[in-house]
C-alpha cells in the first residue's frame, strides 16, 4: 500500500513505506529516545571503564567487515525503525501559504504544524516486521518525548 503527499504542494509524492527499510535515513526508535535532550547539562562518562582501558592498553582492533554486515542484518531483522518525512515533504515543495500537515486514517485525523517538519517521524517497522499488514505507518512528533500523533496513517495532506 502507498501513502500520497498531496494538497498545497507543487508535486504530489507517492511513498511506499515498505521501501523505507532500505533507506539509510531510517533511525532506530531506541536511538531517537536516547538522544532526547534532558534538562541536565552535566557531562558524564557512563562507560569510563572502557575509556580507561583504551588509554592504558590501547584501543581494540575494529571488527571485521563480515561481523559488521552480520550485525546490520540482525539489526534490520529485529529493530524498530522510524523515518523522518522532512526530505519527502520538502521535495514535494509546499506552497508559500501552506502551514499544516494533515494526517488521516480511516476514522480520524491529526494536524501538525509545517514548522514542526524536522520533528515529524513515521514508524514503519516494529521488531523487524511491518507495522501493519497493509504497509501503513504511525506518525510521531519528537518533542521532549516521542509523542504518537496518529496510528495507521493512510494519507498526508499539506493545507
Amino acid at each position: 500500500m502507498i501513502i500520497q503527499i498531496k494538497g498545497k504542494v507543487n508535486f504530489n509524492i507517492t511513498l511506499d513505506p515498505s521501501t523505507f527499510i532500505f533507506d539509510d535515513r531510517k533511525v532506530e526508535m531506541d536511538t531517537i529516545k536516547n538522544t532526547i535532550k534532558l534538562d541536565d547539562d552535566t557531562i558524564s562518562f557512563q562507560d569510563n571503564y572502557e575509556w580507561n582501558r583504551e588509554i592504558l592498553e590501547g584501543g581494540s582492533k575494529p571488527p571485521t567487515l563480515v561481523s559488521e554486515k552480520k550485525y546490520k542484518k540482525q539489526q534490520l531483522l529485529e529493530g524498530t525503525f522510524l523515518m523522518n518525512l522532512e526530505p519527502f515533504i520538502t521535495n514535494a515543495e509546499p506552497h508559500e501559504d501552506a502551514t499544516i500537515i494533515k494526517l488521516t486514517n480511516d476514522n480520524d485525523s491529526a494536524e501538525i504544524s509545517l514548522n514542526d517538519l524536522p520533528k515529524f517521524y513515521v514508524q514503519f517497522s516494529k521488531d523487524g516486521k511491518r507495522l501493519y499488514d497493509d504497509g501503513m505507518v504511525d506518525a510521531y512528533i519528537l518533542e521532549d518525548t516521542l509523542n504518537l500523533k496518529l496510528t495507521h496513517v493512510t494519507g498526508i495532506e499539506i493545507i
